[in-house]
Order: structure tokens, then C-alpha cells, then sequence
């Protein structure tokens, strides 16, 4: 500082200095956050922004019932849903599909968002029970299409990339073997 107070030496009052510290400081956060958030950035994945579950640390987050909404509301997922159980090692996920003009493939890609969430960003989670319900809003009923039982190492690392490639195909055997994966006929006969 220089003889007189509040001043630095080359005479800028020591205040504004902090502010424009703390300006230049926020301009970098928020370039910072833009570069990591753009396509093609590290929190950027097959065009959508990617929210994982992990620790400060980052290690994966161990599910229970008082991290479970907000973890699951974490995920880009383009079918509500439904409901949600957790039972020690077994997570239980109903989605509903009410909006007609939804793919095979977009229903896939979620059902595929689910099992990577449950097995590769938490320890704890053995078991995922994933069904994919259809709900006519006229009559309130509820019809089964798919229903898979995923269990944790039953199946390779690049199996739910695998079924969210599958885009509007049928899915191929060894995934659904792998997955324990059924569909109804309903899901055959009518969903395209």
C-alpha cells in the first residue's frame, strides 16, 4: 500500500481492487462452465448435457431413500417416472409412456440411461426391475409393454450402449437375454 490507506500502490483504491478481483473471477467461472457445457465439452454426451451422481470425492453415491429423488431426477430420461421403489439392493422403476409419438429407440435410450445410472454410478444397487408402462388417458388403464430384470455383472461393460444404439430395431437377443428383458405382445404388435 501507499502512504495513504485504502490504496494500493499504483493508487487504485484496495476496494475496487477486490471487486475487480472478484469480477475477473466470476467471468472465469462462467467461461469455464460454457466450455464444459458445449457440445463436445466434458459434461456434453450424444447431444444432451450428462448430470451424474457422484461424491465430492468422485466416487459413485450409494442409493438409499433419502438420495433417490434427487438422484433420479438427475437423469435425462424422456419418459416420466411412474413410480420408484428401492429395497436394499433392488431398485424398482416404473416409466410411463403416455406420449404416442415416442420411438423404440427414445424408449430404449432410457430404459438404457436407467441400468448405467443403477450399475455404473452406484455401489450399492444389485438388481434393477425396469417396466415400461403404457396408460390409456381416457380409461386410466395401464397395459404392460416391456418388462427387464438387470442384474449387476451378468452382462458385458458396453451392453447399455449397445441397447441405446438399438434406435427403433428389434433388440437383439443377447441383450435381451443378458437384461432378462421381455416384451408383451402389445409391444410387438403395436408399438413402432
Amino acid at each position: 500500500m501507499s502512504g495513504r490507506s485504502g490504496e494500493n500502490r499504483r493508487g487504485i483504491p484496495v476496494k475496487s481492487n477486490w471487486m475487480m478481483r472478484a469480477l475477473l473471477l466470476t467471468c472465469g467461472v462462467a467461461v469455464a462452465l460454457a466450455l464444459m457445457t458445449r457440445e463436445g465439452g466434458p459434461l456434453y454426451e450424444q447431444g444432451r448435457l450428462v448430470a451424474e451422481v457422484f461424491s465430492e470425492t468422485g466416487k459413485p453415491v450409494e442409493l438409499t431413500d433419502d438420495n433417490l429423488v434427487d438422484s433420479l431426477s438427475s437423469l435425462e430420461l424422456n419418459v416420466p417416472i411412474a413410480k420408484v421403489d428401492l429395497n436394499g439392493g433392488i431398485l424398482s422403476v416404473d416409466l410411463k409412456v403416455k406420449d404416442e409419438r415416442l420411438t423404440k429407440g427414445e424408449l430404449y435410450a432410457g430404459m438404457a440411461e436407467l441400468i448405467s445410472f443403477a450399475f455404473a454410478r452406484t455401489p450399492n444397487i444389485d438388481q434393477l426391475l425396469l417396466r415400461l408402462i403404457a396408460e390409456d388417458r381416457w380409461l386410466g388403464s395401464r397395459y404392460l409393454l416391456v418388462a427387464a430384470d438387470v442384474r449387476r455383472g451378468e452382462w458385458p461393460a458396453d451392453a447399455p450402449e449397445r441397447l441405446r444404439k438399438t434406435g427403433d430395431g428389434e433388440i437383439p437377443a443377447d441383450l435381451k437375454r443378458w437384461f432378462r428383458l421381455t416384451e408383451t405382445a402389445l409391444w410387438r404388435d403395436k408399438i413402432h
